[in-house]
């Protein structure tokens, strides 16, 4: 069941224990706005969720691939920036109707 829209709080108290470090306002917000993007792309219909979905439960090899790829469309991430935007999935993915 769905829930309200998340608050920038308890995502960041939620990222915060999840990756042992403090996740703020000033510096994550870029990951805030991406958690409201993937909000808003997985409720557009269940292939949407669906996909957002199996980005989760990639292999090590898996996000290796996915790296390289974003890459190749121009979007550098390292491998705690792919791990945290998993985890912005995950989390998102909690406030699907």
């Amino acid at each position: 069941m769905a829930r309200s829209r998340p608050t920038k709080k308890s995502f960041y108290e939620y990222m915060s224990l999840k990756f042992d470090r403090k996740f703020t306002s000033g510096n994550d917000e870029d990951l805030y706005m991406q958690l409201l993007d993937i909000i808003h792309e997985a409720s557009k219909d269940d292939l949407h969720m669906r996909d957002l979905a199996e980005l989760t439960i990639m292999s090590k090899t898996d996000k290796l691939i996915y790296r390289n790829m974003m890459a190749c469309l121009g979007v550098e991430m390292t491998p705690m920036q792919v791990d945290e935007y998993l985890a912005t999935i995950e989390y998102g993915l909690e406030y699907i109707a």
